[in-house]
């Protein structure tokens, strides 16, 4: 019975089943007799609905009194009403002082837009599009700092100058193949299309084709951001002016001057606007979007102050815990504002003590303090009772109803504790495991028992029932009888009987499953279970190796030593993260100040005295927790290592190391937040000395590079991108390292051998062009330019020009070329969007209309003061509403379009002579036409969904993790250009994780893909995400603390986690082959894989040593561990890596059956599972 002493060394994911003897520590508070427990997924807690009533029927009672009041309350449990509030949040989200600055410059714009078009000389001036001024103010209002403003309007005006330009060209190409030439034609007749010609309309057709064709893929390939305006416009100054030119029998070279003209104006008046009214700089906006991160930081650290006091087992506790992971993860969507501002800070003009380049050089210090509050959370991961675990035999492809018993909630008594001597010990045990068994073990034998009793015998519902409530107990009997069995005979023959009866009872489940879905319908197939090999395997695991040593009253001991440990030193976070915060917000203010130097002066020095002073306190803070408080977690081991501790009372045991390793890890990760925090500190007040006098900064970019942005700058439009190529990751990039020992691991073309001569080498670039050609954004282009070719016909042929152009027809061909999308969820919810805000729209922009004019032709006053009372409200919900983004432009875009073109066709009318209600239906009708145009197309090949391009995303994201993790391998077995490497693969890190949360995002449109053969298996696609999202954290945070490993502890490390072993390395690279190849074909997986990769990981326990005793080579570290050891900062790290890769490796077999449960299986061979499994036994 030895045996059960023993435990994994690897402690990231261990099961907590069997409690084992701990030393008493007069401060544990006493463990309550009945804890609900919070459940989890993954590393995010999700808080149960459980009340906290002191017995069970107080509970109910209370539980009855809510259901009443819920039925008392039918809208409480309206869904609809529920959405309205939910949507209704964004107004007093929003209604402050700061976010009406941003509404005020719209107002202003939209009521000087509206003033010049009712000013007829000026209307005149402007063109036969003035109301384009009305469109423009929505579309683009002037947000965001003046270089931001500057930015997005100059690409505005070069992308609609290169329209035109493009247009002057085809034009005077086509007035060179016309017949007839005839510069006195009236207007009336030239809109009927009289002179329309077949030659010129094939030229303009073509540079329609091809210009369209521009910036479209301009619009696909950078997505949403300062160039999304400027290709729309771009393409209308294509499309509208070059149709409107194929019906004069003259070049009218100013046809696009209609649309280039007005969209000027309004881009200087948007600069002017930004530059006087509540001007302020990229530079200001960086500080604020640098504190909206650092707040909910500070409030992380309040927190964890707050939930080490609480009991690990309590509701309190995994609330906290669930609120601070809510906190981390609004700091890290703060990082996307705080990018965004710093693309542009180098092109930033400002006055002040501070260079941009100053504040924007302690981002990377914010991004790593965030990243180590990633790593902080970890903790509760890891000590939490009901944390994620291993999933045993994941369940079949169509929804069942799951055969689950009551999981008792009450732990083992403090009396089930009290017992003295080994006997007393091994009872304790036995009863743990028969009152509380491991959610594993539990889940598999509920699942075995049930159905093989539903195969034996057949029940009513009621008997079903029954069953259902009293499966526990034969739960209990089955998993006692298994455990003292594996136990008691773990080294005789005895055991092959128990494995085989193992493998034939989730055999016979996975049977019935089958044969169960087949019959509950004679026309469905039937479905089988995935992943029965690997639950084996880690059923056997978890009884023999994982599931030992864990103890309520010895994590809620450890709890209370890592808060005495880490106390001070959050506190002293907190403040010094105050006066950060302090500073970041006055950083700009005095630059214009007439209060006098000196009190300026005084104000400045008394802000660096209080940045010294706390600095020096964090300093010291950090010093102390560092050489003493960090190592009040290992009094319960002093017993065991300390001379002047052994033998010093009855403590019995040592606990098992892997609560130790739990404290480490967040020690480890707190630590180096402390660090990174008081390094910008430092940073800070070193700016304070520095920059003593204001001066003027300008721009420190070269123009070359004035408007170009780098792939990995996290913008908020970037994680809305709607176009991106699947099977690449933005910001990653193949680096060559020619002095590989086994040669270049590169791709191979398996069609063709290398060139071999100049001729096949410029063949072999001709294919690859052709290629990306065709492909990704480039095929989208071109289908889209065909769409939009194929709706122009109208306007080209004589028979229905002059109905084409009569009823503008133009709206419903860019608003065709605009909603197809490379996506066919995207171009469905365009048409589902864009059909919806244009009907609402077209209702308040006749009500605009109509309250200006009355029943009348138009009132220049009427219409003035009436957008402009409007525009407050408009720029509101067009700036601040949380819908869809679309579907928000559209409305408003609608809105003015009603009104502004109302008023210009009873002003100048130009062949389209309607305003109000005609107006209004004709562009509703005209837009359904044109989406539903482009909804159709998008079902012509090419053809390419959302729900391919997350699978072959994913396929990408996974290939790209091992290359991350044998970068992460190779970085710790042979450091060479560590500089450079480090930058690589952190670069690399941070573009899959970027990656994985634009797919993130992108998915909310697969819902509009719909399908006949059945529902997406979202749920199951979201579990593939995570895990890469938790796998790619995870990375992070080992090759943190392999760059602090020294060499003799990282061969260690590599020896321990057989990180260095070629034949297990081989199995985790063929299971992210594996994964990667069947998520990109859609293949299914072979039945049996490497999986489980934790067997191999744990081939031998090393418990809280180093090196195994029988080791060859110990790299001068001691064999025998002693205090002094344990004390050792680089032995903290070292356990902080062997946990991080555990997780790892946990996270890859799960990544396995994950994969099998969206793609299934393949390869069955039949009696496999007869063979002999057991765990590799310690030596």
């Amino acid at each position: 019975m030895s045996d059960l002493q023993h435990s994994d060394p690897r402690m990231g994911d261990e099961e907590e089943a069997l409690p084992s003897p701990v030393p008493s520590h007069k401060d544990i508070p006493p463990r309550p007799t009945s804890s609900p427990r919070a459940s989890r997924k993954g590393v995010k807690l999700q808080l149960p609905n459980i009340s906290t009533s002191s017995s069970e029927g107080s509970g109910s009672e209370k539980g009855k009194k809510a259901a009443q009041e819920e039925k008392s309350d039918p809208w409480y449990r309206n869904p609809l009403f529920n959405r309205v509030l939910l949507d209704m949040q964004w107004i007093p989200a929003n209604f402050t002082w700061q976010k009406f600055h941003a509404v005020i410059r719209g107002t202003i714009v939209a009521f000087v837009s509206v003033l010049l078009l009712v000013i007829f000389r000026v209307e005149v001036a402007v063109g036969n599009a003035s109301f384009l001024l009305l469109i423009a103010a929505v579309l683009d209002p002037p947000i965001g700092s003046f270089i931001e403003v500057v930015e997005r309007e100059v690409i505005l005006i070069i992308a609609v100058c290169l329209g035109w330009a493009w247009n002057t060209l085809g034009i005077f190409l086509a007035n060179k193949a016309r017949s007839n030439i005839d510069r006195n034609a009236a207007q009336p007749l030239i809109i009927t299309g009289h002179f329309l010609e077949a030659g010129p309309s094939v030229i303009i057709a073509v540079f329609i084709f091809t210009g369209c064709f521009f910036f479209l893929y301009l619009k696909a390939r950078l997505g949403p951001g300062p160039f999304l305006v400027a290709t729309v416009f771009g393409a209308i100054t294509v499309d509208i002016p070059m149709l409107t030119a194929a019906l004069f029998p003259y070049p009218n070279y100013k046809s696009g001057q209609a649309i280039v003209v007005p969209l000027a104006l309004h881009g200087g008046l948007s600069m002017l606007v930004a530059a006087f009214v509540f001007p302020y700089t990229m530079t200001a906006q960086y500080c604020a979007a640098f504190g909206g991160v650092l707040a909910p930081v500070g409030q992380v650290l309040a927190l964890y102050r707050q939930v080490f006091k609480m009991d690990p087992l309590s509701v309190e506790f995994a609330t906290a815990a669930n609120t601070i992971h809510g906190l981390v993860d609004k700091a890290e969507a703060g990082l996307n504002g705080a990018g965004a501002a710093s693309r542009l800070l180098k092109r930033d003009i400002v006055w002040g003590r501070f260079a941009p380049n100053d504040i924007g050089g302690l981002e990377i210090l914010l991004r790593l303090m965030v990243v180590r509050s990633n790593g902080m959370g970890v903790y509760f991961a890891l000590i939490d009772p009901t944390r994620e675990r291993f999933p045993m035999t994941p369940a079949p492809s169509s929804p069942a109803t799951p055969l689950t018993s009551r999981t008792p909630t009450r732990p083992p008594s403090p009396s089930d504790e009290k017992a003295d001597g080994e006997e007393a010990t091994l009872k304790r045990r036995r009863r743990a495991a028969e009152h509380n068994p491991s959610p594993l073990r539990q889940s598999l034998t509920q699942e075995v028992t049930a159905r093989l009793n539903s195969q034996s015998t057949v029940r009513s519902d009621s008997d079903e029932k029954k069953d259902k409530r009293d499966s526990h107990g034969g739960d209990h009997d089955w998993m006692r009888a298994w455990t003292n069995h594996l136990h008691r005979h773990k080294n005789h023959a005895t055991s092959r009987h128990h494995d085989n009866h193992l493998h034939f009872s989730l055999l016979q489940m996975a049977h019935s499953l089958s044969l169960s879905h087949g019959h509950s319908s004679l026309h469905l197939p039937s479905k089988s279970v995935v992943g029965v090999f690997e639950s084996q395997r880690y059923v056997t695991l978890e009884a023999t190796r994982i599931g030992q040593g864990s103890s309520p009253d010895t994590t809620a001991m450890f709890v209370k030593l890592l808060a005495e440990s880490c106390d001070d030193l959050l506190q002293q976070c907190q403040t010094s993260l105050s006066a950060v915060q302090e500073w970041m917000g006055n950083v700009r203010k005095g630059s214009f100040s007439f209060t006098g130097r000196t009190k300026i002066a005084q104000e400045r020095k008394r802000r660096l005295e209080n940045l010294e002073k706390v600095d020096a306190l964090l300093k010291a803070a950090i010093d102390s927790f560092m050489t003493d408080k960090r190592l009040r977690v290992l009094d319960p081991y002093r017993c065991a290592f300390d001379p002047h501790h052994v033998g010093s009372g009855d403590h019995g045991d040592p606990p098992p190391h892997k609560f130790l390793f739990h404290c480490y890890v967040y020690q480890y990760q707190f630590m180096r937040f402390a660090s990174f925090l008081s390094e910008m500190m430092s940073k800070i007040i070193k700016l304070e000395k520095d920059r003593k006098k204001a001066v003027l900064w300008l721009p420190t970019i070269p123009l070359s590079h004035f408007i170009a942005s780098n792939p990995l700058n996290e913008t908020a439009a970037t994680h809305h991108s709607d176009d991106e190529n699947p099977d690449v990751v933005q910001g990653v990039e193949e680096n060559e390292h020619p002095d590989n020992d086994l040669g270049d691991a590169r791709r191979r073309d398996p069609d063709a051998l290398p060139p071999e001569s100049i001729f096949e080498l410029l063949m072999s670039w001709v294919h690859r062009g052709y290629t990306e050609f065709f492909s990704g954004n480039s095929l989208f282009a071109l289908k889209a330019a065909v769409l939009t070719i194929l709706l122009s016909i109208p306007s080209l042929l004589k028979s229905s020009a002059a109905f084409a152009y009569g009823e503008r027809f133009v709206w419903a061909i860019f608003m065709a070329q605009l909603t197809l999308a490379r996506w066919r969820g995207d171009t469905t919810f365009g048409l589902v969007s864009r059909v919806l805000a244009t009907f609402f729209g077209c209702l308040v922009g006749m009500v605009i209309w109509y309250i200006s004019t009355g029943n009348g032709k138009g009132n220049s006053y009427g219409l003035v003061i009436t957008i402009t009372v409007a525009a407050p409200f408009i720029f509101f919900g067009r700036l601040y509403w949380t819908g869809p983004p679309m579907t928000n432009i559209i409305f408003f875009v609608t809105i003015m379009l009603v009104a502004g073109y109302s008023w210009q066709n009873t002003h100048i009318p130009i062949g389209f002579n309607y305003w109000g209600w005609a107006l209004a239906w004709r562009r509703f009708i005209l837009v359904v036409c044109g989406v539903t145009a482009a909804f159709i197309f998008s079902f012509l090949p090419p053809s390419t969904t959302l729900r391919s391009y997350q699978r072959r995303m994913m396929a990408t994201t996974v290939m790209e993790l091992g290359t991350v993790y044998c970068s992460i391998v190779s970085y710790a077995n042979v450091r060479e250009h560590q500089g450079e490497e480090r930058v690589e693969i952190l670069q690399k890190l941070l573009a899959i994780r970027s990656k994985l949360k634009r797919s993130h995002v992108m998915k909310t449109n697969i819902v509009y893909e719909f399908s006949l053969r059945g529902r997406w298996p979202a749920d199951r696609y979201k579990k593939i995400l995570d895990l890469q999202v938790k796998i790619a954290y995870l990375l992070s945070h080992l090759m943190s603390t392999i760059e602090l490993l020294e060499p003799a502890w990282t061969r260690a490390f590599l020896k321990r986690t057989r990180f260095i072993d070629s034949d297990f390395q081989g199995d985790i690279l063929a299971v992210i082959s594996l994964i990667s190849t069947s998520l990109k074909t859609g293949q299914p997986l072979p039945q049996i894989t490497p999986c489980p990769l934790l067997d191999r990981f744990m081939v031998h326990t090393h418990g809280l040593n180093i090196i195994r005793q029988e080791a060859d080579d110990d790299y001068g570290l001691p064999r025998t561990m002693t205090i002094d050891t344990l004390e050792n900062r680089q032995y903290m790290i070292f356990s902080v890596g062997v946990t991080t890769a555990f997780g790892i490796i946990m996270r890859l077999d799960r990544l396995m059956v994950a994969t099998k449960e969206l793609v299934g299986e393949q390869y069955h061979i039949h009696g496999i599972g007869l063979a002999d499994y057991r765990p590799v036994k310690d030596v």
